[in-house]
């Protein structure tokens, strides 16, 4: 699993621990995972780069079926999650770029935030 999702074994590991990941063992103790645990392995990760910490994922993976591969429509909510998220880091990252350029022209980033303030 770790080669197919380019995700390292500890890690992988790491996961399950947390109860990200759901695996059996074999008889020789070596881990099995499902084949829906690759998209759950994509999922943490692409989550990771949107923002959303280690306990956030953990609480929505929780509303993944246990019993069965979830479908579609038992992703859908989640990926409705994202939206707003996505929308705010890029509002953070706009804000940063105009404080590095403010920051880069020797500008007072902090007294300006300050000034803007008290308007």
């Amino acid at each position: 699993m770790s080669r197919r999702s380019e995700v390292s074994a500890s890690k992988l590991r790491f996961y399950e621990k947390l109860g990200l990941l759901p695996s059996k063992r074999s008889n020789s103790a070596h881990r099995r995972y499902s084949e829906s645990t690759l998209q759950r392995i994509n999922y943490i990760t692409h989550a990771q780069r949107a923002g959303f910490s280690l306990e956030e994922i953990a609480k929505q993976l929780a509303r993944l079926p246990t019993d069965r591969a979830p479908t579609q429509k038992d992703w859908a909510p989640l990926a409705k999650l994202w939206g707003p998220r996505i929308d705010q880091r890029i509002a953070e990252l706009k804000q940063l770029k105009i404080d590095i350029d403010q920051c880069t022209r020797g500008g007072d980033v902090q007294a300006r935030k300050k000034g803007a303030r008290k308007r």
